[in-house]
C-alpha cells in the first residue's frame, strides 16, 4: 500500500471510492460521479486545504481530506470527507489512515493540535472514531438551515 498526500490528479479516484464507500448501508446515498469530484475539488481548492490517500495498486482504498482551521490560538484539522473503498473495510484501513494522518500532521508548522469531525448518531462510524481516540463533545449541537 502507498500513504500520499492528496494532489489534483489523485481526485477522480477519490471521487470513485467516495461513491462507493457512501453507496451501501447505512448511509445509502446515491453520488453522482460529478457531485463526488466536485465535492473533494471543493475542499481541496483552499491554501489551508490537507488531503491524503492511501493506494492498492491503482486504486485508493482511503481517502481523507480537510481544512486546517485557527481557533483562538490552537490549530485544528476538520475534516470534511474520510471514506474507505467498500472492498477494503473492516481490515484496518481507516486506522492505518488515522495514523498516517496523525503522522503528517505532527510534520505541520505551527502545530496541529486536534482533528474534529462530524458524523452520524448511531452509526458504525461512531465506534470507529471513538476506537481511534475520538470523544464526543456533549457542550458542541450540530445546526443547520434552509437557505
Amino acid at each position: 500500500m502507498d500513504y500520499c498526500i492528496m494532489e489534483q490528479n489523485d481526485i477522480e479516484k477519490c471521487a470513485l471510492t467516495l461513491m462507493k464507500a457512501f453507496k451501501k448501508e447505512p448511509w445509502n446515498e446515491e453520488w453522482t460521479f460529478e457531485q463526488a469530484y466536485t465535492r473533494i475539488d471543493e475542499i481541496m481548492s483552499a491554501r489551508v486545504s490537507r488531503g491524503y490517500v492511501i493506494y492498492d495498486g491503482d486504486t485508493v482504498v482511503s481517502m481523507l481530506c480537510g481544512r486546517i482551521m485557527t481557533y483562538l490560538g490552537f490549530k485544528e484539522l476538520w475534516i470534511d470527507e474520510f471514506s474507505v473503498h467498500p472492498d477494503y473495510q473492516m481490515r484496518g484501513i481507516g486506522t492505518k489512515m488515522m495514523g498516517f494522518v496523525r503522522t503528517k500532521l505532527k510534520e505541520e508548522i505551527p502545530k496541529i493540535s486536534y482533528i474534529v469531525l462530524n458524523t452520524e448518531k448511531g452509526y458504525p462510524s461512531v465506534k470507529f472514531y471513538e476506537a481511534n481516540g475520538f470523544k464526543a463533545d456533549e457542550s458542541l449541537v450540530f445546526m443547520a438551515a434552509e437557505v
